[in-house]
């Protein structure tokens, strides 16, 4: 791991100025989340300040339970956390919720691209190592995808995971596929999200950067990210409902 990812951790893991015991508030974003005994949920949050932690939210599944809203995956919140004293998840005991990117939610194609980035900072992110370019990239990732035009939205998932293996250390920007420009490549790693759709290439070239990405992440993790496999599979495969064929448009007039 690069020092970068290290700097700001004390010798027992945790940020400085985070230590076990102490309540803290921290901003992050949700990875994912599961269920944890008969009420609880256990999530996986990215946050600035802590970087990769799990957080348990007591009692939430319970009829009466609080603060279930802020265990959603993509949430971006500002997280009130009781570190405890032992080894173990942190508890949520508050929060506010910032931004829940209700334009990516309210569509299907936007959120699982949304679960891919989420999946892949979860996957190459190690627990407790803070990192700001990290949160900001996913942050800037999430906001695009929600107001994006669909010519730059496809770029964003393969740009992401572009500069997110570029700050694991493990990046190809010296290394562009065959066949594909390297000053293309270059904007893929460092052009703002929005501007991506710019880049003149096929919307194809896209789904293959994708796979790229993926293909390094497999390499490095040993296991393939679910959701980035789910998007490949629906490119090849449309779904009949949520992929309706295009049609011709009507003709005008009558039709003798």
């Amino acid at each position: 791991m690069p020092a970068s990812s290290r700097d700001a951790s004390g010798p027992d893991g945790w940020a400085v100025g985070a230590r076990r015991g102490r309540i803290v508030n921290a901003e992050g974003i949700v990875l994912s989340r599961a269920d944890w005994g008969e009420s609880d949920r256990l999530a996986t949050v990215y946050t600035e300040s802590l970087g990769k932690l799990g957080v348990r939210f007591a009692g939430v599944n319970k009829p009466r339970g609080k603060l279930k809203c802020l265990s959603e995956p993509l949430l971006r919140a500002e997280f009130r956390l009781h570190l405890g004293s032992s080894s173990g998840p942190a508890k949520a005991v508050g929060g506010r919720i910032i931004d829940c990117f209700p334009a990516v939610r309210s569509d299907y194609h936007r959120t699982m691209e949304a679960l891919s980035l989420a999946e892949m900072l979860l996957r190459l992110t190690p627990d407790l190592s803070p990192n700001a370019a990290k949160y900001g990239l996913i942050v800037a990732a999430l906001e695009c995808l929600g107001t994006a035009a669909p010519g730059a939205r496809r770029w964003v998932v393969p740009a992401f995971g572009l500069r997110l293996l570029e700050l694991v250390g493990v990046g190809m920007l010296e290394s562009p596929p065959e066949g594909l420009d390297p000053a293309v490549w270059e904007a893929a790693h460092r052009w703002p999200f929005d501007r991506l759709a710019a880049l003149p290439l096929e919307a194809g070239t896209a789904g293959r950067l994708r796979g790229v990405v993926h293909e390094q992440i497999k390499a490095q993790c040993g296991r393939e990210v679910n959701a980035l496999a789910f998007l490949e599979t629906q490119e090849r495969v449309p779904h009949p409902l949520l992929d309706p064929p295009v049609l011709d448009p009507p003709l005008r007039g009558r039709v003798e």
